[in-house]
């Protein structure tokens, strides 16, 4: 294989070429922070920061509520609420049987 950008060959499997340092094939894509359908108690903000963290969803909740406890009540409600407005909700999962066809609302 050869690099588009510098045209030396390099590894088949590499992801990046050694000579210039050109990224090779699909980057991966970002990570978003979006909140969880899936684990959430109250808004899914906490799951969906553990998530995007690759942290524990139990440990971002005890740290949540444990600098809401230290700060005041009211700042970290607030932030807790503005997070719950501004942070999208994940897309909803719509599953598909087999053999149907795929229409876009």
């Amino acid at each position: 294989m050869y690099c588009n950008a510098c045209g030396k060959a390099i590894a088949d499997d590499a992801r990046f070429c050694a000579y210039c340092g050109t990224v090779l094939g699909q980057s991966p894509a970002p990570k978003k922070l979006i909140r969880s359908r899936a684990d959430r108690k109250i808004a899914g903000f906490c799951a969906g920061l553990g998530h995007y963290l690759d942290m524990d969803i139990t440990l971002v909740r005890l740290v949540w509520v444990l600098v809401t406890l230290m700060a005041g009540v009211l700042p970290g409600v607030v932030v807790y609420v503005l997070a719950w407005i501004v942070v999208p909700d994940e897309p909803t999962a719509i599953p598909i049987a087999a053999g149907q066809a795929v229409t876009h609302p």
